[in-house]
């Protein structure tokens, strides 16, 4: 996996997600809510994006679908 930052970070509770591998770490390790169908797009989306088979962009939009989804 590459480390790839978004231009602009995502805030979760106060901690700022700076890229995909911040998102599937949080994903994976802080998803307090119901990992529903907006979460598992998302979380497909980042490793894509990790492994460069996808728009680190287009994660980060997905990503912050599911997080508003879980609100």
């Amino acid at each position: 996996m590459r480390t790839i930052y978004w231009d602009k970070p995502v805030s979760v509770g106060g901690r700022l997600i700076f890229g995909p591998l911040d998102a599937q770490e949080h994903m994976v390790s802080s998803w307090t809510a119901v990992k529903d169908s907006s979460f598992a797009v998302a979380a497909s989306a980042i490793l894509d994006a990790l492994a460069g088979r996808a728009s680190p962009d287009v994660a980060r939009e997905l990503f912050e679908k599911a997080l508003s989804n879980s609100r």
